[in-house]
């Protein structure tokens, strides 16, 4: 760490005026938090800001918490590794289906006055769903937000060459503080000066790419595609396959680029907070309308970037950036090709970036830790006062979470040298879990707290499956490379005895208790169907692995994509809706799409 301190003193001084751009827009940040946290007296302005905020600078403020660091490494990496395919489709999607997407879902939580989406199931279900899914929620997003502070470590490791602890410590406790202080007012606001510095100085960059590649924005596209960087996949046969030995696949990029939009809209509380923060659902839809706008155009340009940048590399070779360095070549671009101060101003930018994110889910976190755990499970009579004081530590808590998990992430991707692209999969284990009790709840009568309880522990078990496939074919297919002696290992054929066999075993001996009348409604019969439920998951991942592994493994051991995933579970949960009873009428008038101008029957 000391070493580190010193090697920053040294670089203010060999560059003051990229630091000094640092510095300012850091004091900017932080008079903003400390101004904003006046009158933060109840939880709503803490944690809403009074739901008053003006709807364009709520939709700034959404496209600033979409567009993280992850997106900002991720996106003009995976292009220079391999290529516009990975998000041709799925951000396509994304952009068509936002607007739709927030009149499927928003709607009903800005009638039931919420806080949080999660108060929408208990509506509709009971509290158990909607503890489970705010849980599910919470876990997935912090996740994401350790995801967020990791990438931090690669934006500043291949600029200024900060080791990626330090990275992690300076830019998480910086958040932490403004974000404690000042609240959502804080946050938005931050937001969009932010989003200012971001578009500016993203902007500033582009041109100077284009300027320093021989023939400019039309070489920076044409040649990378000559050189494969495009989407050569379109014309592959295996593109159109359903393998998990293909790193990317039409159909399943489709389906991906469909669920994503969804979840975000029906769970995602960093959005969803923020578009609640406006005075109602025509407020918070012109918000959603300005977010789905500006982050179009910045798709656009982080592909132009990636593209940019793999051809002005390919035009003048640079050591320093090796095959598969992806992740940090549009850094390194900055902090060696770029003149002062624009350096200093671009790396302003990419904090905008990481601040707005990290704030945000910081300040979103907490209001699930206060509406969905704390006064629920912990402490009933919170005054208004307590609530602020809670919200506050369960900001300072869930940073500290963030920062330390960002660490380990940092770890995990050095021991499976993976991309940002690829690290993520690893960690979201419960996420598929989330869409299915939305998406049920606005669409059927049908849809009922068993069927959820059963597809969530069904989900998880299949995606645990899932990332120890993953996980353990990954550095399998790494050491047979470096010694073929060592053999396939988990990347070759699996075999179907107990690998397969325990997990049919397991479940049926779990399943069998629950199918007992006299025992069903306990609680041990409830658990024992569960525990059926994530053996069933398990297995139903096991025999896709047996299955693909002995039909494509030959020659030589395979690795299993991180992109791999076939919606089974969905289709299984999508037939047994259709045989569930209609549930009481309580339960969905007003809360449905085909009720949606009814009264809601029920009072909470």
């Amino acid at each position: 760490m000391l070493n580190n301190l010193n090697n920053l003193m040294q670089a203010i001084l060999q560059n003051g005026w990229d630091y000094s751009m640092i510095i300012i827009y850091l004091a900017a940040v932080l008079a903003i938090g400390l101004y904003c946290s006046r009158g933060n007296k109840t939880a709503e302005k803490y944690l809403m800001a009074g739901r008053q905020l003006p709807f364009f600078a709520v939709g700034m403020a959404c496209v600033m918490a979409l567009l993280s660091s992850v997106s900002l490494v991720m996106v003009p990496g995976e292009i220079y590794n391999n290529g516009l395919t990975l998000f041709l489709v799925q951000n396509t999607l994304v952009t068509v289906l936002s607007i739709p997407c927030y009149l499927l879902f928003t709607r009903f939580y800005f009638r039931l006055g919420s806080f949080t989406p999660y108060e929408y199931l208990e509506y509709r279900y009971d509290k158990t769903v909607r503890g489970v899914i705010a849980a599910a929620v919470f876990y997935t997003r912090t996740m994401y937000l350790g995801m967020v502070i990791y990438t931090t470590a690669k934006i500043f490791e291949a600029s200024f060459h900060w080791s990626p602890l330090f990275s992690i410590l300076l830019v998480g406790v910086f958040a932490i503080f403004y974000t404690f202080k000042g609240g959502a007012t804080a946050v938005i606001w931050t937001d969009v000066l932010q989003f200012v510095v971001l578009f500016g100085t993203f902007a500033a960059v582009i041109f100077i790419l284009c300027y320093k590649i021989d023939g400019g924005a039309v070489a920076a596209v044409s040649t990378a595609f000559a050189q494969g960087k495009g989407a050569p996949q379109f014309h592959d046969p295996d593109f159109y396959k359903i393998t998990p030995y293909v790193r990317l696949l039409f159909f399943l990029m489709v389906w991906n680029g469909i669920m994503g939009p969804l979840t975000t809209a029906c769970s995602d509380q960093i959005i969803i907070q923020r578009l609640l923060s406006t005075k109602n659902w025509k407020e918070g839809f012109k918000a959603q309308c300005v977010s789905t706008g500006f982050s179009a155009i910045f798709t656009l340009a982080l592909w132009f970037v990636g593209l940019a940048v793999f051809t002005y590399y390919h035009q003048n070779p640079d050591s320093a950036i090796q095959a598969g360095a992806g992740d940090k070549a549009f850094f390194h671009f900055v902090a060696t090709e770029l003149p002062t101060p624009i350096p200093g101003l671009f790396i302003a930018g990419m904090l905008a970036a990481i601040m707005s994110t990290l704030s945000s889910g910081m300040n979103s976190m907490a209001t699930i830790w206060l509406k969905e755990f704390h006064v629920t499970f912990i402490n009933k009579k919170l005054d208004a006062s307590g609530e602020v004081r809670i919200s506050k530590l369960a900001t300072l808590w869930i940073g500290i979470f963030v920062i330390v998990f960002g660490v380990l992430l940092e770890y995990s991707g050095k021991y499976l040298k993976q991309s940002v692209a690829e690290v993520q999969t690893l960690f979201i284990i419960f996420g598929t879990a989330i869409l299915p009790a939305f998406l049920f709840a606005v669409l059927s009568k049908r849809a009922n707290s068993k069927l959820i309880w059963g597809f969530c522990i069904y989900a998880f078990g299949e995606r645990i499956a899932n990332n120890v496939w993953y996980a353990l074919s990954r550095p399998a297919v790494a050491a047979w490379n470096a010694d073929p002696s060592v053999g396939f290992g988990w990347g070759g054929k699996l075999p179907f005895d107990w690998y397969v066999y325990i997990w049919i075993i397991l479940g049926v001996a779990f399943a069998v208790p629950y199918f007992v009348k006299t025992i069903r409604d306990r609680w041990y019969g409830k658990l024992s169907g569960l525990t059926a439920c994530f053996c069933f998951g398990v297995l139903q991942s096991m025999l896709i692995w047996y299955i693909y592994s002995n039909v494509y493994v030959k020659d030589i051991p395979l690795e299993r994509s991180f992109a791999f995933a076939l919606p089974i579970d969905y289709i299984i949960a999508f037939i047994v809706l259709q045989f569930c009873p209609i549930q009481p009428k309580e339960k969905y008038q007003g809360l449905t799409l085909s009720t949606l101008n009814e009264p809601i029957l029920q009072k909470k």
